[in-house]
């Protein structure tokens, strides 16, 4: 049975449908992702398998599936619904999330230094070290950390990851805004964004770590982290349905400078929406989502 304290059994249950659901995802995308360079890698065609990129679309499916399997999972009374039980999965699918989203900086890093080997034997398998390193690293922290070890450094990694955060909008920013200068000026110059986003995500990160010293901050952190993953995905999915309907009816947006407007238009409103709601109004949804008081 659960505590009295504990989050209700509904809060719990969409938490571990998200925890299924985001395992069989992650798993599917990291399979169709290191089979897509495998054949990269050994083979002439740039493009994989057609059964290949099947894995990767199949990794929405996934979520579905193992969705729906978490919420019967909680809702069948087979599953424990004390309140730390319900903490672990919370902390188990932020860091899952976190690692998944920021593990676009070390493969930057791997490009960054090997260039177009990254993409030959045996350094194509790099990517997916870093994504196995991502799962396990959740693992342990959610699974097999001790909680007031966490508790006492929760500050200053949410401040890391934030700052991480922060440096990699930036960066993407500023390298989506130098992209579409160059394009708009017929700048014949071959530009890598990776140095660049690298180095933001890394400075960034450590002023995070040095200026998050309180429970309050670390309140903060996750709420800018949960606010600013929403909008992103919510803008993007808001801008790629926007543009497939007016390329639809014949009506191509702002031409050729969609392409670099849009994007950078929505990275920039997420990360100002986020940043306004989680730091200006002070919002509570993360608490609310999982019922963490």
């Amino acid at each position: 049975m659960s505590s009295p304290d504990a989050p209700s059994t509904h809060k719990q249950a969409v938490m571990a449908a998200l925890q299924w659901g985001l395992v069989q995802a992650f798993l599917l995308d990291t399979l169709g992702r290191f089979l897509r360079n495998y054949f990269r890698a050994t083979t002439d065609a740039f493009f994989p398998p057609g059964w290949v990129t099947s894995i990767q679309v199949a990794a929405l499916l996934g979520l579905l599936i193992g969705g729906i399997g978490g919420y019967q999972w909680i809702t069948s009374g087979r599953a424990a619904t004390s309140t730390s039980a319900h903490s672990t999965r919370v902390v188990f699918i932020g860091s899952l999330l976190v690692g998944w989203a920021l593990a676009i900086v070390p493969t930057m890093t791997f490009q960054w230094m090997l260039g177009d080997q990254l993409f030959t034997r045996p350094y194509f398998v790099l990517p997916t070290l870093t994504a196995v390193s991502v799962f396990l690293g959740a693992y342990l922290l959610a699974y097999r950390v001790d909680t007031e070890w966490y508790r006492n450094c929760r500050s200053r990694l949410l401040g890391a990851v934030t700052g991480a955060f922060v440096g990699l909008m930036l960066g993407i920013i500023g390298f989506i805004a130098y992209g579409g200068y160059l394009a708009a000026t017929e700048t014949n110059y071959s530009v890598s964004g990776a140095p660049g986003i690298v180095i933001a995500v890394s400075l960034c990160a450590i002023a995070g770590y040095v200026l998050s010293d309180t429970e309050r901050s670390a309140d903060r952190s996750v709420e800018f982290i949960v606010l600013l993953i929403l909008s992103l995905v919510i803008l993007n999915l808001v801008t790629a349905l926007t543009m497939a309907a007016l390329s639809a009816v014949g009506l191509p947006p702002l031409g050729f400078s969609s392409s670099f407007i849009l994007p950078l238009l929505s990275s920039v409103l997420a990360l100002g929406l986020a940043s306004y709601l989680a730091y200006g109004v002070k919002t509570t949804i993360y608490q609310r989502i999982t019922g963490r008081l």
